[in-house]
């Protein structure tokens, strides 16, 4: 699908006016009279951390909701990617996911490192990117915060966040089974709500898959990409007497034959093999490799929130405690050779508290409390280049001194505290000023153990074996001014200015002392943004739309092999639109459209010397544009229907700052379609459904090849999903 089709269809669908909003409760849950109403309600988020609509939220924000508790179209993280312009999720393997919004993330996961776009659940963050990929079950809805809101978030929050907000113990009783086979394989959810009183409910919700491989590794036999995934949430609410209580406990165990890799590009030198190297290349279903990777993942999440209402105020406290571990390995090059790989594990933990108290008084509404927050991370990653040794022709030159892989044993425990104060004040009628200050404390005791070495001088200088214990502290006072005014009570025309920051970095595959001692410099950015949020013809219409232009200072950046550095400066400028119409009863249709122009201004390359000023930020598509349409009808014999078709186009980008061939990334679209039925006078519902419906083959992450000296240009790609068609049961029990 090509840009411009995309955008003549936008230009179509207003023209016409069919687009509609999102559904934002169960769609088989609210009545046919209900769904059919043409106005477009408003939704309650808690994205500045207190509970406002979304379209009084003065900055850009985009919700996305599942039509019912299951949904097939939604349910991962890259499905959430392919529904928000603006975001985009690349995946190393399946325990390494990055995320990016606006250009901003980070492409480095060691223990020394920190994410540039947080994951949140239900606003506690989730520091370790290991576990920014859990499956999305029994959710409520996924709000994506787009720039830095650090006076809200604190650090790592400088491109914005992710939200998974699930469903919530309600008052009722009901179980519901969700079972589905699909041409890969199958998968199992239930859930299960109990009122136990007046005062208190129960919710367990409980997820299972079992999916097959698509790249065929024709060494092995192994179908690569296959996973099996199971998660149990278990909550408890109590409320009575101006006082709220919740409890969660959630756990997730991962195991996957990862990645789906195959060869990209031309094939490598005659001298070392050719084509008989890589017999597949350009073949994307198909890789010959002596080894299969895989990832595996178990994750622990326990919450205690509390609410209470006073004369003075409501207190709130949010109390999080995330253990977890993962393992991976995967082929350094998807070649016919000795293997070169790239194995790990990591183990961590994290306890946070955040305490705050919200108070109103006559045009004021502020807040205000204190976080603090203790991480854990052990680390144990092994680069291991003896296939390429081998292939250069220096085999021969391998000892025990000098094995061909540099083993890399970290640990990081990091320390933040932080003061904060947000702020609003209703000055005049219909005018509002927001205002926001966070003083943040990061502290970072660093150690790493570095071992090994090989010919080539690539994985430890000199084979050198070395250790290092070393820390540093950073403080940093974030801020926020914004003004926004009703021009009618349903249009919002609003400014801001807001901060953002992330704590300095250790490399934690450092190959010299001085490299390990060499922290990065702290990232900051300061965003400006103006935009409107509006509804329009008695709320049919709803339409946001925003401009930005971000300027970053001290971008971390993995530029190289062993080499994590800062690009001093950089800039980001762009524009969003979103809508959702409702004109024709029972038709939706939403959509949302992202232009970016981003470039490093200042930028030499710690690797060899090159100047990348003027180069494109990673992950940074020009355009991005999702569609969505739904339709919902009764049929003569009272069957109730629903249609939903998706989809979603991204432009090409690049996966590092030398924006080099092989890390490039080609842009594709992605085409879903899913008919819901529910039989009349039953409370069960069908699902028949298509992912990627035109088996669109692309990368999800890409390695440049060209850098390991064996093909003049070439690349490793992590491939997308293929098209998969299924069909699902929602049993009522």
């Amino acid at each position: 699908m090509h840009l411009y089709t995309v955008l003549v269809g936008i230009a179509l669908c207003l023209a016409v006016s069919l687009a509609v909003a999102e559904p934002y409760q169960d769609l088989f849950e609210i009545s046919l009279e209900q769904l059919l109403e043409l106005e477009i309600a408003d939704v309650m988020t808690q994205a500045e951390k207190r509970e406002a609509f979304s379209q009084s939220v003065p900055f850009s924000l985009s919700i996305i909701a599942p039509a019912t508790h299951y949904s097939p179209l939604f349910n991962t993280i890259h499905d959430l990617d392919a529904r928000t312009s603006g975001l985009v999720v690349t995946q190393y393997n399946n325990t390494t996911p990055q995320l990016f919004v606006r250009g901003i993330g980070s492409n480095a996961s060691g223990s020394g490192d920190d994410p540039s776009v947080a994951y949140l659940m239900d606003g506690i963050s989730v520091s370790r990117p290991g576990y920014h990929n859990l499956p999305l079950f029994d959710v409520k809805r996924t709000e994506v915060i787009k720039g830095p809101h650090g006076t809200l978030y604190g650090k790592g929050v400088i491109g914005g966040a992710v939200n998974v907000v699930p469903n919530k113990p309600e008052a009722s009783d009901y179980s519901k089974l969700i079972s589905g086979v699909n041409d890969r394989g199958w998968e199992l959810q239930s859930i299960n709500n109990h009122q136990i009183s007046s005062e208190t409910a129960h919710r367990l919700s409980v997820a299972y898959s079992d999916t097959q491989g698509y790249v065929e590794n024709v060494i092995t036999g192994v179908d690569t990409g296959a996973s099996r995934e199971l998660s149990i949430r278990d909550q408890l609410a109590w409320q009575g007497a101006g006082q709220r209580v919740g409890l969660r406990l959630e756990y997730n165990r991962l195991t996957s034959v990862d990645p789906a890799q195959v060869y990209e590009g031309e094939p490598p030198y005659a001298a070392v093999g050719g084509a008989a190297l890589a017999p597949y290349a350009n073949t994307r279903d198909k890789v010959a490799m002596p080894e299969d990777g895989f990832a595996n993942r178990n994750f622990y999440f326990a919450s205690l929130s509390y609410e209470h209402e006073s004369s003075y105020g409501k207190w709130v406290s949010q109390s999080a405690y995330i253990a977890g571990d993962y393992e991976f390995e995967l082929s350094a090059a998807p070649i016919n050779y000795i293997p070169s790989t790239n194995p790990g594990e990591e183990k961590s933990w994290q306890f946070s508290e955040e305490l705050r108290l919200e108070q109103e008084h006559g045009d004021w509404q502020w807040s205000s409390g204190v976080y603090l927050s203790r991480e854990h991370v052990q680390r144990l990653e092994r680069f291991d280049i003896t296939g390429l040794v081998h292939l250069a022709g220096y085999g021969g030159l391998l000892s025990e001194e000098s094995p061909g892989y540099g083993q890399y044993d970290s640990s990081n425990d990091v320390y933040n505290g932080a003061l904060f104060v947000q702020a609003r004040w209703a000055f005049m009628p219909d005018w509002n000023l927001s205002a926001g200050v966070r003083g943040d404390y990061v502290k970072k005791d660093f150690a790493i153990q570095v071992s090994g070495g090989d010919p080539l001088n690539l994985t430890l200088n000199n084979s050198e074996d070395f250790s290092v214990d070393t820390d540093k502290s950073w403080r940093q006072l974030s801020y926020s001014l914004g003004l926004d005014h009703h021009v009618a009570e349903d249009v919002m025309f609003y400014g801001q200015v807001a901060t953002g920051f992330k704590a300095g970095s250790f490399n934690s595959v450092a190959f010299s002392p001085q490299a390990a001692l060499a922290s990065s410099k702290p990232e900051c950015a300061l965003n400006t943004e103006l935009g409107m949020k509006a509804f329009f013809f008695d709320r049919a219409l709803k339409l946001n739309g925003a401009v930005f232009h971000t300027d970053y200072e001290n971008l971390q950046v993995f530029a190289g092999i062993e080499s994590e550095a800062n690009a001093p400066q950089a800039e980001i400028q762009g524009a969003e639109l979103e809508f959702q119409f409702r004109v024709l009863k029972g038709l939706e249709f939403t959509g949302n459209y992202t232009y970016l122009d981003t470039a490093f201004n200042s930028f030499i390359s710690p690797e060899n010397g090159d100047n990348l000023s003027g180069n494109n930020l990673l992950r940074a598509p020009q355009h991005s544009v999702a569609l969505n349409l739904n339709y919902s009808w009764v049929g003569s014999s009272q069957n109730r229907y629903w249609v939903e078709w998706s989809s979603s186009y991204t432009s090409e980008f690049y996966n590092s700052p030398q924006n080099d061939q092989g890390t490039w990334m080609p842009g594709h679209h992605l085409t879903n379609l899913a008919l819901y039925l529910q039989p009349a006078g039953t409370e069960h519902l069908m699902f028949i459904w298509v992912r990627n419906a035109l088996d669109e083959q692309y990368p999800v992450h890409s390695f440049d090849q060209a850098r390991l000296l064996f093909t003049p240009q070439g690349s490793a790609w992590n491939m997308a999903e293929p098209r998969t068609i299924g069909i699902t049961m929602d049993w009522i029990l």
